[in-house]
């Protein structure tokens, strides 16, 4: 009944690893759309038309929106509270740092490779053009952690596995997060540790959670 919180660098591969993942574990995958989905409905529930449109989770960087920064960090806490869920969204490890039952992984490779990755992925003709749009995801990452948790980025000690995907084949990155799981759900608790799966949660938020994902299942 654990979460996997995962934190990744474009180009690393990572949704395509979150995705295998959830669907061997047989966890709910939670992405940007599906973030996006439940905020927009919980928003809805609490303050009416001032989420009549998802938030763009890349504008959370402007101060005004300090509130829902706020509502992200209640639901990447209901997610957990869930468990059985991959996510793969804005900042969850560090929104989910102080609990003992989720497991926090960070996926990235050297930024040429990743460049490479985009490049084929997005179809980008320039070089330079595919390593500005690499350089500008990487800075809003960076920018997004460092001003609304006070970490740096570039702080490992955050996460329990760091894997390299230009290193590690993505079937062995699936394989060593699955064991890893399964380590953690095996392990008792310290007693001075926070167990999300124990935490009190709106009910509001997680009847969201449940219909945004039921929206994007419904969509494929």
């Amino acid at each position: 009944m654990n979460t996997i919180a995962i934190s990744r660098l474009v180009g690393s591969e990572a949704g395509e690893i979150a995705k295998r993942l959830a669907e061997s574990l047989g966890y709910d995958l939670v992405d940007k759309a599906v973030l996006q989905g439940t905020l927009q409905q919980y928003g809805l529930t609490r303050f009416g038309e001032l989420y009549t449109s998802p938030p763009n989770l890349w504008d959370l960087a402007n101060s005004k929106n300090l509130e829902i920064v706020s509502m992200l960090n209640d639901t990447m806490q209901a997610l957990a509270h869930r468990g059985r869920t991959v996510i793969l969204a804005r900042g969850g490890y560090m929104a989910l740092n102080q609990y003992s039952d989720v497991l926090k992984v960070r996926l990235h490779a050297p930024f040429p490779v990743r460049v490479d990755r985009v490049m084929a992925r997005e179809g980008f003709v320039e070089r330079s053009e595919a390593e500005q749009r690499v350089l500008a995801d990487d800075k809003a990452r960076i920018k997004f952690v460092e001003r609304f948790y006070g970490k740096k980025w570039h702080d490992e000690s955050h996460f329990d596995l760091v894997l390299n995907t230009d290193i590690i084949p993505l079937e062995t990155i699936q394989t060593w997060m699955t064991e890893a799981v399964r380590v953690l759900e095996s392990k008792k608790p310290r007693a001075d540790s926070k167990v999300a799966q124990q935490c009190k949660v709106d009910p509001l938020l997680l009847s969201a959670i449940d219909q945004a994902l039921e929206r994007r299942i419904s969509s494929w």
